[in-house]
C-alpha cells in the first residue's frame, strides 16, 4: 500500500498474521527439525494407513452428504409438499449436533441394549447377540452414517441459497423440450449447481478432517486421531508435528478446491432474491416420496440424536450428572464468554483493515484461516511456543525479583483463549465485515465532517449501527467454543472440566449415559443460533 508515494507497510494487518500464524510456523519448524530421527519413522509409519482412512472418510461422507444435500435443497426450493415450509428451516438443525455427540447418542442407540436391538429380541426371543445378526455401528460404515448425517446441512445450506437466487427458466425450458424431471436434474440442475455443491462437499471434508472424538470412538485411524495419540500416548512431539503439518496440507488443497468453485461460479438468468421460486406442486406418490426423503434426513441427523439424548437424561438420570454438569458449566460459560469478547474485537478489528486497499485484505484472509485448520492441530502447534515463554518470562522474573510466577499462558485458560480466537475468528470477521459492507460508511465520514473525534465516532455512531451484528457474532462464537473439544482436550488446565472434555472423558470409559444431560444442553445451546439463522434469513427472502 502507498501513501504519499512512500511505501507504507500493514503493520497490524502483518501482527494479526504472525500471531495467527505461531502454530503452523512452530509446527513446520518441528517437523523439519524432527527429520532423520525417530520420530521422522514413526510418521513415515502411520502416515500412509492415517490417510488411506482418512481420504477414504472423507471421500464417501463428501459423496454421501453432497447427494443428500442438494437432493433436499432441490426439493424444497421447487416443489411443494407437504410440511415443505417445517423442513425448510429444520434441516438445518443438525448442524446444532457436534460429530462427537452424534456419535456417542448412535452407539447407545443401536447398541445391544439400545431400543432397536432390544426391539428385535423382544420380536425374535432372542437373549444374545449371538442368536441374531446385527451391523456393528463402531465400524467405517457407522462413522460415514453418523458423520454424513450431521455435516449433510453444509450442501443443503450452500445449494438452497444458490436456488433461491437462480431463475427457474432453465428448468421450465428444459421441461418444455420434453425433459422429465428427472432428466432435467441430471443435465440442467446438477451442473448449473456445481460450485454450490463443491463448496458445501469440501466444507463437509474438511469437518472430517478436524474431527476428533467421533473418528476415535469408531475406531478409525484417521490423521487427527493418530496425532492427538502420537503426543499424549507417546510423547512424540516431532511425529506429531510431522503429522499435523500434512493436515495442514490437506487442508490447504481443500481451501484451493473451495475457491476455485467460488471463482468459478456464475449466476445464469438471476432474479430477484425478495421473489419465491416458482414451485412444482407434487402429487399422488412423488409428495410423500419427498415427505419421506426430508423426514429421514432430519430424523437421521437430528430427531435420533436429540431424542436419545433426551431418553437418557430422563429415564436413566444418575444422581451424580447434575453435579458433574454444574462442576464443568461454569468453565464452560467462562471460556466461551471471554473467547467470543476477544474473538469479536479481533474480528472488529479484521473487518476494519478489510476495507483498506492492496495487500491489508489478502492479509485479513490469510489470519482468518485458522478455521479451516483442525483444533488439534492449532493446539499442538501452541503448546511449545507457549511453554517457551512461560520459561524465558520465569527467567526474566527470577533474574530481577527473584521470583518465579510459573506457567502463565501454557497449561491455563490464556491458552485456550488463545486458540479459540485463532481458530473462530473467521465466524467474526466474516458476521462483522458483511455487517460493515451493508452500512457503508456515508454515516461516519457525516460524524467526522461534523467534527467528532475518532472515540465519539466510534461509540455514538460506528458501534451502535454495528451491535446486531456484533451480538450475532458473538453469539455464534460462544456457540462454537461450547462445542469445541480437540484444542481444549489438550490445552485445558489440569482438573478444569468442561461440558465437551466431561462428555467425552465419560463415553470413552462407556458411561455416556451419566453425560447425556450435558450432551443435552450443548445441543439445545447450538439449536439456537440455527434456528434464529434460519428465521433471518427466511425475513429476507419472505
Amino acid at each position: 500500500m502507498r501513501t504519499g508515494g512512500a511505501f507504507a507497510l500493514p503493520v497490524l494487518p502483518l501482527v494479526l498474521v504472525l500471531v495467527v500464524g505461531v502454530p503452523i510456523i512452530w509446527l513446520a519448524m518441528a517437523a523439519l527439525g524432527a527429520l532423520g530421527t525417530g520420530s521422522n519413522g514413526l510418521a513415515a509409519t502411520m502416515l500412509p494407513t492415517a490417510l488411506r482412512e482418512t481420504g477414504t472418510l472423507m471421500v464417501l461422507v463428501g459423496a454421501l452428504t453432497g447427494a443428500t444435500g442438494l437432493t433436499a435443497a432441490w426439493l424444497v426450493t421447487h416443489y411443494e409438499f407437504p410440511l415443505r415450509r417445517v423442513f425448510d428451516w429444520a434441516l438445518v438443525l443438525p448442524l446444532a449436533v457436534p460429530t462427537y455427540l452424534a456419535a456417542y447418542a448412535y452407539v447407545e442407540f443401536l447398541d445391544f441394549t439400545g431400543p432397536i436391538q432390544s426391539l428385535i429380541r423382544d420380536i425374535t426371543g432372542a437373549t444374545t447377540i449371538r442368536d441374531y445378526w446385527f451391523p456393528n455401528i463402531k465400524s467405517q460404515w457407522g462413522a460415514v452414517l453418523v458423520l454424513s448425517a450431521v455435516l449433510y446441512p453444509y450442501t443443503y445450506v450452500a445449494c438452497r441459497a444458490f436456488f433461491l437466487m437462480q431463475s427457474t427458466s432453465l428448468s421450465i425450458a428444459a421441461r418444455t423440450l420434453g425433459a422429465n424431471g428427472a432428466r432435467t436434474f441430471f443435465a440442467v440442475v446438477l451442473p448449473v449447481a456445481r460450485p454450490a455443491l463443491v463448496v458445501g462437499m469440501t466444507l463437509a471434508m474438511m469437518e472430517v478432517v478436524n474431527d476428533l472424538g467421533a473418528v476415535q470412538y469408531f475406531g478409525i485411524n484417521s490423521i487427527t486421531a493418530i496425532i492427538y495419540s502420537t503426543w499424549i500416548n507417546r510423547s512424540d512431539f516431532g511425529g506429531a508435528a510431522q503429522l499435523a503439518v500434512t493436515v495442514v496440507l490437506v487442508i490447504g488443497l481443500l481451501i484451493i478446491a473451495e475457491q476455485r468453485a467460488r471463482r468459478n461460479r456464475t449466476y445464469s438468468a438471476q432474479r430477484d432474491s425478495r421473489i419465491p421460486p416458482a414451485r412444482e406442486i407434487l402429487v399422488g406418490g412423488r409428495r410423500w416420496l419427498a415427505l419421506n426423503f426430508c423426514l429421514l434426513l432430519f430424523l437421521l441427523g437430528f430427531g435420533i440424536p436429540a431424542g436419545e439424548l433426551l431418553y437418557l437424561s430422563v429415564r436413566l438420570h444418575h444422581p451424580e450428572t447434575l453435579d458433574l454438569m454444574l462442576n464443568a458449566l461454569g468453565p464452560t460459560i467462562i471460556l466461551a464468554s471471554v473467547g467470543a469478547i476477544v474473538t469479536v474485537a479481533l474480528g472488529l478489528v479484521a473487518a476494519r483493515q478489510s476495507e483498506k486497499p492492496g495487500a491489508t485484505s489478502g492479509l485479513i484472509r490469510l489470519a482468518t484461516l485458522g478455521y479451516a485448520i483442525p483444533g488439534t492441530v492449532l493446539a499442538l502447534g501452541l503448546l511449545q511456543p507457549l511453554g517457551q515463554t512461560d520459561l524465558w518470562f520465569n527467567r526474566m522474573t527470577m533474574a530481577l525479583f527473584d521470583w518465579r510466577p510459573g506457567l502463565i499462558l501454557s497449561g491455563s485458560m490464556a491458552a485456550l483463549i488463545y486458540v479459540y480466537a485463532i481458530r473462530f475468528l473467521a465466524v467474526s470477521h466474516s458476521t462483522l465485515d458483511a455487517a460493515m459492507k451493508k452500512r457503508g460508511r456515508s454515516m461516519l465520514d457525516a460524524s467526522r465532517a461534523l467534527g467528532s473525534g475518532r472515540l465519539r465516532t466510534l461509540m455514538r455512531i460506528d458501534l451502535p449501527t454495528l451491535s446486531p451484528a456484533i451480538l450475532s457474532a458473538g453469539m455464534l462464537v460462544f456457540v462454537e467454543i461450547v462445542k469445541e473439544l480437540p484444542a481444549t482436550l489438550l490445552l485445558r488446565p489440569l482438573g478444569v472440566e468442561t461440558l465437551a472434555t466431561l462428555i467425552y472423558s465419560r463415553a470413552n470409559v462407556g458411561l455416556f449415559a451419566q453425560a447425556a444431560l450435558p450432551a443435552l444442553c450443548i445441543v439445545l445451546v447450538g439449536t439456537i443460533p440455527v434456528i434464529l439463522a434460519s428465521w433471518a434469513g427466511d425475513r429476507r427472502k419472505v
